[in-house]
């Protein structure tokens, strides 16, 4: 059993590095592929981030893909980029694929105008300035890991949220499941649960496996294992 823990393209990849350790300690096998900053791409983004990741994790197959939150679009770009080396795809709190279709197609309206009316020199604010303020202060204690999460935190490419997702799908021989970890996530959930696919709960919040990382990594496994209730 081998883990690949791909962070959103929104944040950095410290937020994978708690769940990291404790599969350390179990005696599991895990890496946490940081994908490129955005002044080291160019569109399109899609394929340019999905091979960094396919590349990292080239010499480790096969893998167990977990995407969380906004790279949950590049689940399939991942897939198709690490040529069979994927052998199950876990969504962690994350979008399902959406082929085709814009990330701000996926998000509400009301959040795409209220990023729209913040965009400044074609990049929309850093992910935590997308919230209250303090928003981020009540999630994750106070500390170094909110501090190096924060200081991954950068602007991101408005082109990027309205680069159409490359036209693939995770393929049919690849299984997938579930892991929703807030609320916020549970119209997902309830998609990946009426197609017949593994899905847990946990009744924590969007960045659990920085606060909760024994839970979201025992959750992992038991899907893995296809012990899911």
């Amino acid at each position: 059993m081998r883990f690949a823990l791909v962070h959103s393209p929104l944040v950095g990849a410290s937020c994978w590095r708690a769940v990291a350790s404790d599969f350390a300690e179990r005696g599991i096998w895990a890496a946490a592929p940081a994908l490129p900053t955005w002044d080291a791409v160019e569109p399109p983004y899609y394929p340019a981030l999905a091979s960094s990741v396919a590349e990292q994790i080239a010499l480790m197959h096969p893998v167990v893909l977990v995407v969380h939150s906004g790279a949950g679009s590049l689940a399939a770009p991942i897939v198709a980029a690490a040529g069979g080396g994927v052998s199950q795809v876990i969504f962690a709190d994350a979008i399902l694929p959406h082929p085709g279709r814009t990330w701000f197609e996926t998000a509400s309206p009301v959040l795409g105008d209220a990023l729209r009316g913040k965009v400044k020199d074609g990049e929309v604010p850093a992910w935590d300035q997308w919230f209250p303020p303090g928003a981020l202060a009540a999630t994750l204690p106070e500390g170094s890991a909110r501090e190096t999460f924060v200081s991954e935190l950068t602007t991101t490419p408005l082109a990027y949220l309205e680069e159409a997702a490359p036209e693939l799908d995770l393929p049919g021989d690849i299984g997938w499941a579930y892991l929703r970890l807030s609320k916020a996530y549970e119209d997902e959930a309830k998609v990946a649960r009426g197609q017949g696919v593994p899905t847990l709960r946990l009744a924590r919040h969007h960045l659990a496996m920085m606060t909760h990382a024994d839970e979201v990594a025992s959750a992992l496994v038991n899907l893995v294992r296809g012990d899911h209730g």
